[in-house]
């Protein structure tokens, strides 16, 4: 699966960069979270509630800021496992100053999911993973806001 977008936020592209390599606070974009552990400047892990049908469980994720290029570009891998599934995400935030001086945030994550939740269906599954990333991306442009 693949997804990309852009928007652009009134914060310098400096604070957007401090923002999404900071593992305590780009963690909290995502939804459903029950608990957040900051290993390191680079790690994190959390647990984060999912649903896809009759499937509903827990995630356990693990997330490592892979690259940083201060401050115009940063990669996220992440891979979540549980309910006899996995997911793994590689993730990337472009960061251009915009003519108003604010952060044009142009961002793509690929996905690739495995096990039970596969067997749900296509349609089910394109639905809930579009739903779940424009929550996330939702996110991401308030905390930034």
């Amino acid at each position: 699966m693949h997804y990309e977008g852009s928007f652009e936020v009134r914060s310098k592209r400096e604070d957007v960069f401090d923002f999404v390599v900071n593992p305590a606070k780009v963690t909290t974009i995502f939804p459903d979270v029950e608990d957040i552990k900051v290993l390191d400047e680079t790690k994190a892990s959390l647990k984060a509630k999912v649903g896809i049908s009759f499937i509903r469980g827990t995630l356990d994720v693990k997330l490592d800021i892979v690259e940083k290029s201060s401050p115009t570009f940063t990669k996220v891998i992440a891979r979540g496992t549980g309910m006899n599934s996995s997911i793994d995400l590689t993730g990337t935030f472009a960061l251009e100053n915009t003519e108003a001086g604010g952060t044009r945030l142009t961002w793509k994550v690929d996905a690739t999911i495995s096990g039970l939740m596969v067997g749900v269906g296509s349609r089910l599954m394109d639905t809930a993973a579009d739903k779940y990333m424009k929550q996330v991306i939702h996110n991401l442009q308030s905390r930034l806001s």
